[in-house]
C-alpha cells in the first residue's frame, strides 16, 4: 500500500489555500474586469463559484501535469471567449468557433486589438500568478484526485458527446460566469460541430425596418408561460374548470382572448423567436442585430426594461440583454426560487415595484413544466383537485391529472400576477399580455410532451388586457402578438418579407439543424402548407 501513503514533509495547507484563491481569482477575475470596462452583464452564479473553488481546491492537491493541463485548457478557452465577448458583446457559440477554421484572416485581424488589447494582458497576468504559485508553493499533494479532477471535468463534454441533451443545453448566456460559457461551448463544438461539420444555417431576407407610430401606452406586462396548452383550459373548450382565476379576469371589462399559436416548438426558440418578433425561417440577422428587439425597442422609447425569470439565463441568449435594465433569472439566485416557485416573481415585481413613467415588464414562469407534480409540490391538498394524480397507473391519467393540478397553481400565480401588477400601474394606461412558448401533447397522435414539430402543439392561449380594436382574430400567430407589442412600444415593424397570414412553427433549433413548418391563417382555420428544412 505504499502508493496510497504521502509525503507531508515541508508541504503546508495552507498553500493549498493560497493556489485555490489564485485559481479562483485566475477564472473570476477577467469577468470582474469586462463587467467593469465594458459594461457586460455578467452574473457570478453561486453554485458555479462554489463548484470552482471546489474545483481549484482539488487541483492544488494534485500533480503538476493535471495542473498544467487544466490550467493550459481554461486559458485557451477563456483567451478566444473573453477577446469575443469583449469585441460582440456577447458569448461566443459552436457556430463561431467553426468561423476560426472558416474565415482564418479575419478573425485574426489586428484591427480588433483597438477594442480588445487589454483581454489577453489580464487573463495571462492571473494565469501566470496561478501558474507561478503552483510551481513555488509547496500545496499538500494526494494520490489520485487527478482522477477525480478528469471526471468532473468530462460532465459537459460527455453529455456532448452522447447528446443527451440537445444544443440549447449548451447555448451560452451573457449573465452567466464566462467560463461555464465556455465549457458548455468548447463541448459542443469538440463532439458536434467540429467532427460533423456543421455550417451556420441563414437565408438572405430583405431587412426589417421599423418606424415610430403614436402610442399612450405607460406600462406593459408580458406574462410569458410555459408549457401551457390551450387544450387543457376551458376557454379553449376543455371540460374540467383549470383556469377559474383567469376566467374570473376575462369576465371583467377590457379583456379579450385567442387562440395563439407558438412561433418554436422549445421553450428557448420560442423565446427567441418572440422576442426578436423574428417570422422567416434561418432569417440570422433578425438574432445578431435585434431590429426588432422587445427590450431594445422599449428602450428606445423611454420604457423602463425589466426580464424576471424561474428559467435560467441562457434563453436570454439572442435577446439584446443590454437593453434590459431589470435581470434576474433561476439560476442568478436558485434558493430563492427554490423556495418561492414562480410566486416569486410576484415577489421581487412587487419589491422593485416601477421604476419610471413608462414600463416594459416581462415575467417568465417556469409553471406547469414537467413534471408537473412538481409544480405544487407541498401544497397538494390545495392545488390537488383532479385524482388520482402521481399515484396513477396508466401514464395518460397520471400526465392528465398532474398537469390539470399544475395548471390551477399556474392559474393563482398568473391572477396574482396581474393584480400585482395593475395596482402598480394604477391611474396609468397599461396594457397586459398573456401567452406562453408551447403547449404539450397527450398522446396525441402518440405524441407526448412538447419538442414535437406539430400544430397542434403550438397551441396557447392569449390573453390580453386593453387591445385596442373591437375584438382580437380568433387566431393569432406568435409573431402577430409581438407586432401589436411593438406597436404599444411605439414602433411599427415594417417587414418586407411577410406575406398575409403565412407564419412559421419552428423546430427545436435555429441552427443545425433547422426544421419549419409554413402554414396559414385563415379565419379560425390553420392549414399547414408544408414541412421543410433549411439545412445544408
Amino acid at each position: 500500500m505504499n502508493f496510497l501513503k504521502c509525503d507531508f514533509k515541508n508541504q503546508k495547507f495552507s498553500h493549498n489555500l493560497y493556489l485555490t484563491v489564485l485559481f479562483t481569482l485566475f477564472v473570476f477575475a477577467p469577468d470582474f474586469v469586462l463587467k467593469t470596462v465594458c459594461h457586460l452583464p455578467i452574473g457570478l452564479e453561486m453554485l458555479f463559484f462554489l463548484g470552482t473553488v471546489l474545483f481549484g481546491a482539488l487541483l492544488s492537491l494534485t500533480n503538476k501535469i493535471a495542473i498544467v493541463f487544466f490550467g493550459v485548457l481554461v486559458f485557451v478557452m477563456q483567451l478566444i471567449q473573453l477577446n469575443f465577448m469583449t469585441y460582440f458583446g456577447s458569448p461566443i457559440e459552436p457556430a463561431n468557433l467553426m468561423n476560426i477554421f472558416r474565415e482564418t484572416r479575419d478573425i485574426f485581424d489586428p484591427a480588433y486589438l483597438k477594442e480588445t488589447w487589454f483581454v489577453t494582458p489580464t487573463l495571462m497576468l492571473f494565469f501566470v500568478l496561478w501558474l507561478v504559485g503552483c510551481f513555488k508553493f509547496r500545496p499538500i499533494k494526494l494520490p489520485f484526485v487527478w482522477l477525480i479532477l478528469f471526471y468532473l471535468a468530462a460532465h459537459k463534454p460527455y453529455r456532448a458527446y452522447t447528446q443527451t441533451k440537445g444544443i440549447w443545453y449548451f447555448q451560452p448566456a451573457l449573465t452567466r460566469p464566462s467560463l461555464k460559457n465556455s465549457i458548455s461551448t468548447f463541448s459542443y463544438f469538440v463532439f458536434q460541430y467540429w467532427p460533423k461539420g456543421y455550417q451556420n444555417v441563414a437565408i438572405e431576407y430583405k431587412p426589417y425596418t421599423l418606424h415610430d407610430v403614436p402610442s399612450d401606452v405607460q406600462n406593459v406586462l408580458l406574462i410569458w408561460g410555459e408549457s401551457l396548452y390551450a387544450g387543457h383550459l376551458p376557454m379553449y373548450g376543455y371540460q374540467r374548470d383549470t383556469f377559474p382565476k383567469v376566467q374570473s379576469l376575462l369576465n371583467e371589462q377590457g379583456w379579450q382572448s385567442a387562440l395563439a399559436l407558438s412561433g418554436g416548438i422549445a421553450t428557448a426558440t420560442s423565446t427567441l423567436l418572440f422576442f426578436n418578433t423574428a417570422r422567416e425561417p434561418a432569417n440570422a440577422d433578425v438574432f445578431k442585430k435585434h431590429p426588432a428587439d422587445l427590450f431594445r425597442a422599449a428602450k428606445q422609447h423611454g420604457f423602463a426594461t425589466y426580464y424576471l425569470s424561474n428559467q435560467e439565463s441562457r434563453l436570454t441568449m439572442g435577446m439584446d440583454v443590454a437593453s434590459i435594465d431589470e435581470l434576474m433569472t433561476n439560476d442568478m439566485n436558485p434558493i430563492y426560487f427554490a423556495k418561492y416557485k414562480d410566486e416569486g416573481l410576484t415577489k421581487i415585481l412587487e419589491e422593485k415595484g416601477l421604476k419610471g413613467a413608462k414600463n416594459f415588464v416581462v415575467l417568465h414562469m417556469r409553471s406547469p413544466h414537467s413534471p408537473y407534480e412538481n409544480r405544487y409540490e407541498g401544497r397538494e391538498t390545495e392545488f390537488e383537485k383532479f385524482k388520482p394524480a402521481a399515484s396513477a397507473k396508466d401514464r395518460l391519467t397520471y400526465e392528465t391529472n398532474t398537469y390539470d393540478n399544475a395548471l390551477l397553481y399556474t392559474d393563482m400565480v398568473i391572477f396574482d400576477m396581474v393584480k400585482a401588477f395593475e395596482k402598480l400601474a394604477q391611474g396609468t394606461n397599461y396594457k397586459i399580455y398573456i401567452t406562453a412558448d408551447h403547449g404539450q401533447l397527450f398522446d396525441w397522435q402518440n405524441m407526448w410532451g412538447h419538442n414535437n414539430l406539430v400544430i397542434e402543439q403550438a397551441k396557447v392561449p392569449l390573453f390580453v388586457k386593453g387591445y385596442d380594436a373591437d375584438r382580437l382574430p380568433d387566431i393569432v400567430s406568435h409573431y402577430q402578438i409581438g407586432k401589436m407589442i411593438l406597436r404599444d412600444l411605439g414602433v411599427e415593424l415594417d417587414n418586407p418579407n411577410e406575406t398575409d397570414n403565412i407564419y412559421y412553427l419552428h423546430g427545436n433549433n435555429v441552427d443545425f439543424p433547422y426544421d419549419y413548418i409554413e402554414y396559414q391563417i385563415t379565419g379560425d382555420d390553420v392549414r399547414e402548407i408544408k414541412r421543410a428544412n433549411t439545412n445544408p
